[in-house]
């Protein structure tokens, strides 16, 4: 945890009722209301309330850690209750089948090559970050094989373990992180209205979100 994060975190929260007129329960509840459940329909509703992207995305992710901080609180009790003593439901979409290994890897490895760097390019503005992100799962994941299938860029070891969907604004990390994921993971989305591959995802846009913690995340999704 970075203690500077946890002081900004603290330092925003505190100023929610003099900037906004609304407490972080009442923005919680706010968002709860609001009937949104999509994270950037979350953060285009809290948008049109006054909020910058920075700050939406912030209250969106303590949304969805259950109304508890991100970072932690001080101990003096300023971090929001959790919304629920349940755990709300949330539909997650069954995994597609993966193709056998030697399927990926049938038409040889500079072909298997030529895919992936096909599918990083679908990245645009963005390339250097998925190859930022492939670089550390390498890194994290000693002998990981990286495998071209459709528009995902599978991560073997042997088996899969994650997927990256390259894509312009955003990429998506799919994976299943377990309780590791609990402050930044999402319920997966789907794949061009297919399946997606794995139960949850990262959003990832920023290089700063490449960092110790998703180094965790990687070696929980590849059980390590």
């Amino acid at each position: 945890m970075s203690t500077d994060y946890a002081e900004k975190e603290r330092d925003f929260i505190a100023s929610l009722p003099e900037d906004t007129g609304r407490d972080l329960s009442a923005w919680m509840l706010a968002i709860s209301e609001s009937g949104h459940r999509e994270r950037n329909a979350i953060i285009d509703w809290l948008r049109h309330q006054g909020f910058q992207f920075s700050q939406a995305s912030w209250l969106e992710r303590i949304h969805h850690n259950g109304g508890r901080l991100i970072y932690g609180d001080d101990g003096s009790g300023a971090g929001a209750r959790p919304i629920s003593e349940t755990p709300v439901r949330r539909e997650v979409a069954a995994p597609q089948a993966l193709p056998p290994a030697v399927d990926i890897h049938a038409s040889g490895p500079q072909a298997a090559r030529a895919g992936v760097q096909r599918l990083i390019g679908e990245a645009k503005g963005l390339r250097p970050l998925a190859d930022l992100v492939l670089h550390e799962i390498a890194r994290a994941v000693p002998g990981v094989q990286f495998a071209a299938v459709g528009p995902l860029i599978f991560m073997l070891a042997p088996q899969p373990f994650a997927a990256l969907l390259p894509a312009p604004r955003k990429l998506r990390l799919y994976g299943t992180f377990g309780p590791a994921g609990v402050r930044r993971a999402y319920p997966a989305e789907a794949v061009n209205k297919s399946a997606a591959p794995f139960p949850e995802m990262l959003w990832l846009d920023d290089a700063r979100d490449i960092d110790e913690e998703f180094q965790r995340l990687i070696r929980a999704a590849a059980r390590l």
